[in-house]
């Protein structure tokens, strides 16, 4: 049995329904019966003739091409249901999203009371898309010969009813609109912001819309605009929550930009505020576990991980990539991300062990640098701010240098190395690459293996870039290098032979798909 009562109060509590007076709200409830969907039951077919105007109560219908995701359920009624169906279209949709599926756009409707159909009561009175429920579902329904009959009495109802008809065929046409203005911007910020421009003369001096580009366009703020603009998408300011799901949808990929954000300050935090008494190798550890979750959040591939040796404690070789300027944490500390992906994601899930890295010293102002690396029992490296040493001072270091990566690799810890010394872009990497790495592993006994793998795509912005990596062959310097302790010949080994061989490997790891 219908609750009458019950459903005249779930119609007139509809904002969406402004448009319509309380006796049209009425002849609905008198009329509407009840339609439930089970996860996967389809609603309607294309191009099927408008049967029916649907109002969803709770869960979710995507509209779309078919799906092929469920069962062809059809829906279970306490009412008259005739054979057809009926659906809406892809755009205006009140608190709609849209999903990916096999490369298609879909419209999923979430928003309690939002009229699907709509589309098939008006000429050709055909339904544009396929409809079906995620997850089980329920709406009240409304016979298409209840409201022609209403139209036909009352002519007020039918300009009533066709008013509201407009208006959702208008969302439809304002988010076209959206699409071609942000289109034209290559920043979603830039985007957003001239969305609130176009549509400022329709909001109130102090709505908090007007605030959103400022959030964004400070990395710590880009939480907060989101927080924002999720309540004026809830909030009653039907033209605020408009505007928000819009803003919403166009910075879908800032969205996952800020995840990878907030997961940088986990994992400089799981370091930096490590207890004091948490040796070196487990504050790694812990730092590669936040590092393999932070990169869950990206899009990235990996090439030639078979190839890796069987056992860690092997110097690892790492073109170095700039960090996006994104990346800065607000202390000024950027994490490098290629040799942390190299860290985390490959050595330390195939190893289990978190590797030793070689840096340079903190600069005397980078305390966020200082106090990061402090903590990981890395190699450290002078950096050239000390100014150039003497020869004695030079020697000392490098002896310093080749005892604790020794003992790093003896202890069959993998040492990963950038031999570039600076950052650059993708785009031709490796530069000049310097033979210190080389040198170390000639001299070291027993002799480790060398483990080039380069990196492509970690100095763009992570919403665009698909991350790539590729582990290429190992070799040991005496296998390529008939005296490896002649610097000349190390050196005309690296310049002639392997830097050629990188730069095809960084492109071949900038083309993963």
């Amino acid at each position: 049995m219908r609750d009458v009562v019950a459903v005249r109060r779930w119609f007139a509590g509809l904002a969406l329904l402004d448009q319509l007076h309380d006796g049209d709200r009425h002849l609905f409830a008198e009329h509407a019966t009840w339609v439930t969907l089970p996860a996967g039951g389809r609603l309607y077919g294309e191009g099927e003739r408008g049967s029916a105007l649907w109002f969803l109560v709770e869960g979710e219908i995507v509209l779309g091409p078919a799906s092929g995701t469920g069962p062809d359920t059809g829906p279970d009624t306490d009412g008259r249901v005739d054979g057809s169906r009926d659906g809406g279209v892809d755009g205006g949709l009140e608190g709609g999203v849209e999903v990916g599926v096999d490369g298609i756009v879909r419209r999923a409707v979430t928003t309690p009371g939002y009229p699907v159909g709509w589309d098939g009561l008006v000429p050709p009175d055909r339904y544009r898309w396929d409809a079906h429920a995620t997850s089980r579902t329920r709406l009240l329904r409304v016979d298409r010969e209840v409201i022609d009959a209403s139209c036909r009495l009352d002519g007020a109802f039918a300009a009533r009813l066709h008013e509201l008809l407009l208006w959702l065929a208008g969302g439809q046409l304002r988010r076209q609109h959206t699409r071609l203005v942000t289109g034209r911007y290559d920043d979603e910020t830039d985007a957003v912001a001239a969305l609130v421009a176009l549509r400022a003369e329709e909001l109130r001096v102090t709505s908090p819309l007007h605030r959103i580009p400022g959030y964004l366009r400070s990395r710590p703020t880009v939480a907060d605009a989101f927080r924002a603009l999720e309540v004026i998408r809830d909030g009653p300011d039907a033209v605020e929550a408009e505007i928000a799901r819009e803003a919403l949808d166009v910075l879908a990929g800032v969205r996952r930009e800020l995840r990878v954000y907030l997961g940088l300050q986990r994992v400089y935090e799981a370091v930096a505020s490590a207890p004091p008494d948490l040796p070196p190798a487990e504050v790694r550890a812990r730092s590669c576990r936040a590092l393999v979750d932070l990169f869950a959040h990206t899009d990235h591939r990996i090439a030639g991980l078979d190839r890796l040796p069987p056992t860690p404690g092997n110097v690892v070789l790492c073109n170095h990539l700039d960090s996006h300027p994104g990346n800065r944490l607000p202390n000024g500390f950027s994490l490098i991300l290629d040799t942390h992906f190299v860290s985390s994601m490959i050595l330390y899930r195939t190893y289990g062990r978190a590797p030793v890295r070689v840096v340079r010293d903190s600069h005397w102002h980078e305390a966020g640098h200082a106090r990061y690396y402090a903590r990981l029992g890395y190699v450290m490296v002078p950096s050239s701010e000390e100014g150039p040493p003497t020869a004695q001072q030079r020697a000392e270091r490098y002896e310093r240098f080749v005892a604790e990566a020794s003992a790093t690799l003896r202890a069959g810890v993998d040492l990963v190395i950038c031999p570039e010394g600076r950052p650059g872009p993708t785009a031709g990497s490796p530069g000049r690459l310097r033979l210190g790495a080389f040198r170390l592993a000639a001299r070291l006994d027993p002799e480790p293996l060398i483990v080039p793998v380069a990196v492509a795509n970690f100095d763009q912005r992570l919403s665009r870039a698909v991350l790539g990596a590729v582990v290429a062959e190992p070799f040991r310097m005496s296998a390529v290098v008939a005296d490896p302790s002649d610097p000349e010949r190390v050196a005309r080994f690296v310049d002639d032979d392997l830097t050629p061989r990188y730069r095809a490997w960084v492109r071949e790891a900038a083309a993963l798909r």
